[in-house]
């Protein structure tokens, strides 16, 4: 600033009052813009702030605050420095001062200007009259009092940020004084100094989210757990469903229950979606709830963000993680058979090493009485495994709780159960949680079926043995065993009840013995398919005194025991078919078997005659082929059935099917009478080996029946009966031949007089048979006619010496 110590101390003054006025002006104007900014920020701010909250929406975020605050602050450093601090660093020399004067004041003339700028210091170089510049000067000095520094301020921008400042700082001050709490609210939330939201007509409070207990037992009722939000997140499994749960303060409290509460959500694929909350249960201790049992906690998909709106307040933010449930990747089964299925001792096996390890298939099904391990593998570390099972066994179908405890493997991904003599086909749940406490949204099952250990079974036949046998008669026992795994013993019996007559002519003591039936058993040895072979000799068995009472008369009964390994409970032991024999007299026995020569010698004539009728049946299908066989050939029929029609032609077709059906006949009558000569055979070899068996009858007799009627019975079944079947279909493949008719003829009489001789030859082996039975059936009576007259002789022999008896005891009377 240049020096002006040669001014007129009048001249100085002026000037330096307006110098300090014009640094006022800037402080003031500087101020009044701080103020302004912050009052109208403060107003814009507490708006976006507070009035969303009164249309339903929510605060301002507090990074958009800081954002505000951070905007304020610049401004406020950009007004002190370049409003402020820079206008107030700036000079203000004299003769600028002056100039302003000057333009505010035209009656000055310039002479203020001219008086500062000529009598400062540093203007040497300006000509002038020292006269002149005195009279200039004393001019100025004299019209000083004529300025007004009002004249030289603009106070329109002054004005301008009063008009604002003002109604704001009024307005401000009105509401600290109306309602201190909500001025400091705001002063604190745009000051960032608090977070606290602004007071609502509705108060909403987050309790949870409500989750199904999944366990393994599902007889029991499904309980809920309650899940609280940490810092506004809560992981659920995914795939769950759940239920949201909050509450809104009542009247009580203050607040107004808002009719709907929504809940607005987006998932991290992006999808949007909203839901309305329903209102549940009544008002208790101030607060109604609301829940939430549809979209997104349905069968969670993605992770959630949720915000809830009740009327004007907000639950804001609200995450859901959706996380993968543990789930079992493999399953593999440790079986141990039980000991009773082993074939060495179950002492040489380790106790804990398993005989099977395979994976689980659905159907699967182990030994009765086997332990079992199930061995999981995880899909990620678990934390829990709830095990439970149900066994069709038990009567009311209830659940059980597995025991022993699941271990869990060191590295937390697979797990073992067991469990030992399963008996009864049983379904396994398992449900596994991981470490967190999530676990999957279903149980996981297995069902192990199991294939129980049958009672064995046996059978029993008598080759030769009929239902009537003789006291010294062979029994050879053909019997069977079998078990599905194996059996360990068979045992045959033989149980004597000695007859009636026995008993009542035996003293007491016999009496009472033989009133009971003795038993005789054996336990003959098993081949490797389970079958047995032995024979009661009662002949020797009488002789050695191991069986007593085998008269006429008494009854014998035969039955088979057989005992599998299963040691579990009660042995498996079975008893088998009970066969009943009844002991003869060897007459009564041939008198049986006489009858039985009688029937296959009835069967015998009705098999020779069912023969002739076929041999007649073959005549008249001879004939009758010939007949269809003589009809024209394909190419004269053609030429005819121009002329004539069709219709002889299709009664040639009908004729020809004809005699295939009576070939066809014929064919199932051969088969029919050689499976009648079969069983008479079989009958007649049994008769045989029953005579043998019961030792009764001559060689002769028995030479007679087998020479004279079995042996020829089974040449004709072995030779000539095939033949004439082979022989009857020939007869059918030359009927439906496509040959000429001289042709077809031929080898039909050809293949027909072949079938009619095999016939013959049939009929004239058969009739033969039956002489040899007539001839034997003729000396069957003549043994009984000798049969008679010994048993009438053997009776007058008793009747003889009972008279003697009598006589001799009449002498001494």
């Amino acid at each position: 600033m240049g020096r002006t110590e040669s001014l007129d101390p009048g001249l100085r003054d002026l000037l330096s009052r307006l110098r300090e006025r014009v640094r006022r002006y800037i402080v003031w104007d500087s101020l009044l813009a701080i103020a302004a900014l912050v009052l109208v920020v403060f107003w814009v701010a507490l708006a976006v702030d507070y009035l969303p909250v009164r249309i339903g929406g929510s605060e301002m975020p507090r990074s958009a605050r800081a954002v505000v605050l951070f905007v304020v602050a610049v401004l406020v450093v950009v007004i002190l420095a370049k409003w402020l601090w820079g206008r107030l660093n700036r000079e203000l020399p004299d003769d600028s001062l002056a100039l302003l004067i000057e333009r505010h004041h035209p009656s000055l003339g310039g002479r203020l200007v001219t008086a500062v700028q000529l009598t400062q210091e540093n203007r040497t170089y300006d000509s002038h009259s020292p006269v002149l510049l005195q009279h200039v000067h004393q001019e100025a000095a004299a019209a000083v009092d004529q300025v007004e520094f009002g004249r030289v301020f603009r106070w329109e921008p002054i004005r301008r940020k009063l008009m604002l400042v003002i109604p704001l700082l009024l307005a401000a001050l009105v509401m600290a004084i109306a309602s201190p709490q909500t001025f400091a609210r705001a002063v604190g939330r745009l000051s960032l100094f608090s977070d606290s939201p602004w007071p609502r007509k509705a108060e909403l409070e987050m309790i949870g989210v409500e989750s199904p207990i999944i366990t393994a037992d599902d007889t029991e009722e499904v309980g809920t757990e309650l899940l609280t939000f940490e810092d506004k997140t809560l992981r659920l499994a995914r795939g769950s469903s759940t239920t949201l749960r909050i509450r809104a303060a009542t009247e009580e409290l203050g607040h107004t229950v808002p009719e709907i509460c929504t809940v607005s959500y987006v998932d991290d694929s992006g999808n949007r979606g909203q839901s309305n909350l329903r209102r549940v249960g009544r008002i208790q201790d101030g607060y109604q709830s609301f829940v939430l049992d549809g979209p997104p906690l349905a069968s969670l998909a993605e992770s959630v963000t949720m915000t809830i709106r009740g009327l004007d307040d907000r639950l804001l933010d609200y995450r859901i993680e959706a996380v993968d449930p543990p789930a079992i990747a493999d399953m593999e089964l440790a079986i141990r058979y039980p000991d009773y299925l082993r074939i060495f001792n179950a002492e040489d096996a380790s106790p804990d090493a398993a005989d099977q390890i395979l994976k689980y298939q659905a159907g699967f099904r182990i030994r009765e009485g086997s332990s079992l391990t199930l061995r999981g593998t995880s899909s990620k570390p678990l934390g829990a495994v709830d095990v439970a099972t149900t066994s069709e066994g038990t009567s009311d179908g209830s659940t059980e709780r597995a025991e022993p405890v699941v271990k869990i493997a060191d590295d937390r991904m697979s797990f073992e159960w067991s469990v030992a003599d399963l008996r009864e086909p049983t379904s396994v749940r398992l449900v596994p949680k991981d470490e967190t406490g999530i676990s999957a949204q279903a149980s996981y099952r297995y069902f192990i079926g199991v294939v129980r250990d049958q009672v064995p079974e046996t059978s029993m036949t008598m080759k030769g043995i009929g239902s009537s046998i003789t006291p010294i008669a062979m029994l050879p026992i053909q019997a069977t065993a079998t078990d599905d795994y194996g059996v360990e013993s068979l045992s045959l019996t033989m149980a004597v009840r000695a007859s009636e007559e026995n008993v009542d002519g035996a003293s007491d003591g016999e009496a009472a013995t033989n009133a009971e039936p003795q038993q005789h058993t054996v336990s003959p040895e098993l081949d490797r398919d389970g079958n047995a072979a032995w024979t009661f000799d009662l002949r020797d068995l009488s002789d050695d005194g191991t069986v007593n009472g085998l008269a006429p008369g008494a009854s014998v009964q035969i039955f088979t025991t057989a005992k599998d390994r299963f040691d579990l409970g009660e042995p498996h032991s079975i008893r088998g078919e009970v066969v009943r024999l009844q002991v003869v007299t060897p007459e009564t026995l041939l008198a049986t078997l006489e009858r039985r020569e009688l029937e296959f010698r009835s069967r015998l004539e009705q098999a020779i005659d069912e023969t002739q009728r076929l041999r007649q049946s073959l005549a008249a299908v001879q004939n009758d082929a010939l007949d269809v066989l003589q009809t024209p050939d394909e190419g004269e029929s053609a030429e005819e059935s121009a002329s004539t029609g069709d219709d002889d032609g299709e009664e040639d077709v009908r004729a020809r099917q004809r005699v295939q059906l009576r070939i066809r006949q014929s064919e199932l009558q051969a088969t029919k009478s050689t499976e009648e000569l079969a069983g008479i055979v079989v009958g007649l070899e049994d008769l045989l080996l029953e005579m043998v068996q019961n030792r009764v009858d001559s060689v002769d007799r028995r030479e007679r029946l087998e020479n004279g009627v079995r042996n020829p019975l089974s040449a004709v079944v072995t030779e000539p009966l095939p033949r004439l079947q082979r022989q009857i279909t020939s007869m059918e493949r030359v009927l439906m031949a496509e040959d000429s008719a001289e042709s077809s003829g031929d080898k039909m009489t050809e293949a027909a007089t072949a079938a009619i001789a095999t016939t013959d030859e049939v009929l004239l082996s058969l009739n033969a048979v039956l002489e040899k039975m007539l001839d034997l059936e003729s000396f069957n009576e003549i043994l009984d006619l000798v049969r008679g007259l010994i048993s009438d002789q053997e009776e007058l022999i008793e009747e003889t010496e009972e008279t003697r008896n009598q006589q001799v005891q009449d002498l001494f009377k």
